[in-house]
């Protein structure tokens, strides 16, 4: 594992940078319990760059040269505690005659951001498909490709991007944002004065007007909301990307926000998409679809009487036969009733035994659900006189 650093130090005549380092990397890897021989530990250190600079007193007021100094830590595989043997190694390195040190090349900081890093990517083109099926359903009908044309936040590089561009290679605007913008969605550009000011004007279109200044882009209720709350969980992901786009090693506080908000940024995102998870089509038996017709059909030829608030249904074979009702409980009693004649007169027996049972009120809830403001009015207003 090789780790690349370089330091700025005091040399004074008697300086010996290399042994400095030597002594301090010895003395952390024994504290963790490492045994290396001592010319194994001295080919560690690798000298790679120095430069000298100009004269100068350090806090001791003793003249010396401001060096620049550059080396390689070439730790064994094999080496315990790694990453706290490198950390100590860098506390000791901070301080005299040292007085400047940056670390580049760590291979267990990479490993760790680019395991966040596919970590993120995961997550973010997951992301991209919940915000593509939003916006998709709120501008049906309209250009897929401008589908962030009412937003505030825009694709970078706006102008050059091209529906054909973005065709050939299956994208979208999302694809075009930075991640912080992903927390602004949502959201209109302000008006412009002029332009408000001759809506202001225009006192016929004043209560439009407000309408307007305060209509979002997403009108969906429940994907609204879903867009308001990316934010409390989109800024710890933010704080880590960027430190993995920018190769350096995240703070504590960091890390420890980021792995406890990527599990819940990641079950909204799964819990948003299970809502529309596609159903495979279930084979309706012959017999469920005598029933089902049967109550549609019942339900479709039925004669509403609303002075009255009462329903007359009529016979699947002869409208003579016919039911009157006059409340919701006698309504889905007769259309239970009636799937159960017409799915146990089709369905299969064995041994005089029926195979299946007849579900009629889930039959009856599925016929009534188109009805359900009819039937609240229409037996409310009964409830209301009853009153």
């Amino acid at each position: 594992m090789i780790f690349e650093f370089q330091i700025v130090y005091h040399r004074a005549p008697h300086t010996d940078i290399v042994g400095f380092i030597r002594d301090g990397l010895s003395m952390v890897l024994e504290d963790n319990l490492n045994v290396f021989e001592d010319e194994v530990i001295e080919r560690m250190v690798i000298p790679r760059v120095e430069r000298v600079g100009d004269e100068c007193m350090d806090r001791d007021g003793i003249t010396c040269h401001r060096v620049v100094f550059g080396f390689a830590l070439d730790l064994p595989e094999e080496t315990a505690s790694a990453r706290i043997v490198v950390d100590e190694l860098v506390e000791h390195l901070n301080t005299a005659p040292v007085i400047h040190l940056v670390k580049f090349e760590d291979p267990l900081v990479r490993a760790d951001l680019a395991r966040w890093a596919e970590e993120i990517t995961v997550l973010e083109m997951k992301l991209r498909r919940v915000l593509t099926l939003v916006y998709l359903h709120a501008y049906q009908g309209s250009e897929p490709y401008d589908l962030l044309r009412e937003e505030s936040v825009q694709p970078i590089n706006k102008g050059r991007l091209n529906p054909e561009n973005m065709r050939e290679r299956a994208e979208n605007q999302f694809f075009h944002l930075t991640f912080s913008q992903y927390i602004g969605l949502n959201r209109r550009p302000d008006f412009k004065l002029p332009d408000l000011l001759e809506l202001v004007r225009n006192m016929e279109a004043y209560d439009g007007f407000r309408e307007e200044l305060s209509r979002a882009p997403v009108e969906d209720e429940d994907d609204a909301v879903f867009l308001a709350g990316l934010k409390e969980r989109m800024d710890a992901i933010e704080a880590m990307r960027n430190c993995c786009a920018h190769n350096r090693r995240p703070s504590k506080r960091v890390e420890e926000n980021y792995i406890n908000a990527r599990p819940l940024l990641d079950e909204l995102l799964k819990d948003y998409l299970a809502r529309w998870e596609w159903q495979e089509p279930v084979e309706e038996m012959f017999w469920d679809r005598h029933a089902r017709e049967a109550v549609e059909s019942a339900l479709e030829r039925a004669d509403w009487k609303e002075d009255e608030h009462m329903i007359t249904l009529y016979d699947v074979d002869d409208d003579r036969i016919r039911r009157t009702v006059a409340n919701r409980e006698e309504l889905e009693q007769y259309l239970c009733e009636l799937a159960r004649t017409q799915f146990y007169a089709n369905a299969p027996r064995a041994d005089g035994e029926f195979l299946y049972e007849c579900d009629d009120d889930g039959i009856v809830s599925t016929a009534l659900a188109p009805y359900e403001q009819q039937l609240e009015e229409f037996f409310g207003q009964e409830n209301d006189a009853d009153t």
